[in-house]
């Protein structure tokens, strides 16, 4: 039915209908007065307490600042989200969501907004985007692959979005060119990858105890991206020989976590699991996981830029890189980016084998200092600041 009336309907239609469903006309509301001091966070269209949002969140209650915040969260997840006492969950497209954010003086999103009203001339939209530095190429770099509809609110989003934040001059010119967006841009880095840069004793304890992992245990994550098909035959690797292959060059016990993308966390049960491979793809927080972990083993995420600002190893492990390439083409030649790659468990296993830390470390330095990388785990703060003294 979509399809049909996406072929029969004039575009002003079409765009006039999904602004409809969006809440995008609920001019009502513009009878209530704005709360500058109210912040409404989104997070992965009503996902809960996590990304870049958690961590802003985190600085203003740590710092005891004077701001209202709401958290808009789907239904299913409104009880069950770990929300700190400060933070006030609220039900994600609803009519009472509308009005905290019709009342709300800054709104901050990190995926295109896809229910909201009318947005005012003194409210302040804040893009903290969940992706970074990308690999896989998105927004109108793949056009042809997305949706009309997607098309529409993205450059929609855009357009009334007045801050961008970004963590890389690689990701500054990838809004300027790929999102439809030439307003302000802000390089504070991720918000989100302020925990990477921290001391991480508390975190690690966190993360053990709550897997029941032994302290004296390190951790590999498993944490691939999701295929356009639905395909699984890619996340075949053989969990047992990559625990013995780690222990023997790595030395100690070592423990994996999968996590696995949200688009394929409700299918994780086709991987076997026991006490050394555990399923974390329903852990709230994957900085968390990843702060904890010592390697990080991806294939196509934007993760892997993530993670290395620790100087910890990434692997990946790419079973399918021509075909993925047909699905969205990549920013980088996957083959010149500083982190080994494994096309099957074999040489997966000759991968470890032969890692050299110093070779990776400098290989990463490099990388960074050509994409122009501004980590340094004061993203949260400087946003914060940012809030504060200039909006």
């Amino acid at each position: 039915m979509k399809n049909i009336l996406k072929k029969i309907l004039p575009k002003q239609i079409l765009k006039f209908i999904i602004k409809l469903r969006m809440g995008n006309y609920y001019y009502l509301f513009n009878l209530f007065p704005i709360n500058k001091n109210k912040i409404v966070f989104s997070n992965y269209y009503g996902k809960g307490y996590g990304d870049n949002g958690k961590y802003i969140c985190n600085e203003i209650i740590e710092n005891k600042y004077n701001y209202e915040l709401i958290w808009l969260t789907n239904k299913s997840i409104i009880d069950k989200a770990n929300f700190p006492k400060q933070v006030t969950p609220v039900k994600y497209k609803s009519f009472r969501g509308l009005y905290e954010l019709a009342t709300a003086g800054i709104w901050i999103d990190n995926c295109r907004k896809m229910f909201y009203p009318p947005k005012k001339s003194k409210q302040h939209y804040i893009q903290t985007w969940h992706g970074g530095i990308a690999l896989k190429q998105i927004e109108k770099d793949v056009e042809n692959k997305l949706s009309e509809g997607y098309i529409i609110s993205a450059k929609e989003d855009s357009k009334i979005a007045d801050t961008f934040i970004s963590n890389s001059e690689f990701c500054t010119d990838m809004y300027r060119n790929s999102f439809w967006y030439n307003g302000v841009i802000k390089e504070f880095g991720s918000p989100r990858c302020d925990i990477l840069l921290e001391k991480t004793e508390k975190i690690n304890e966190k993360i053990k105890d709550y897997f029941k992992i032994d302290n004296n245990n390190k951790i590999l994550i498993y944490a691939p991206t999701f295929r356009a098909d639905g395909n699984l035959d890619v996340y075949d690797v053989n969990f047992n020989e990559l625990l013995n292959s780690l222990e023997k060059k790595f030395l100690g016990k070592w423990t994996i976590l999968v996590r696995l993308h949200p688009n394929l966390s409700n299918k994780s049960n086709f991987i076997k699991y026991d006490k050394n491979i555990i399923n974390a793809s329903q852990y709230d927080d994957m900085y968390e996981l990843l702060a904890a972990s010592d390697i990080l083993l991806t294939d196509y995420s934007s993760t892997m830029f993530e993670f290395a600002i620790t100087y910890k190893p990434v692997i990946l492990y790419t079973k399918d890189i021509e075909e993925y390439k047909k699905d969205r083409n990549f920013y980088f030649d996957i083959y010149s980016l500083p982190f080994p790659i494994a096309e099957n468990n074999s040489y997966l296993l000759e991968e470890i084998e032969n890692f050299q830390l110093e070779e990776y470390k400098s290989k990463i330095k490099n990388f960074f200092k050509d994409i122009g990388m501004l980590e340094k785990g004061t993203a949260s703060q400087n946003v914060v600041e940012y809030i504060r003294k200039e909006i």
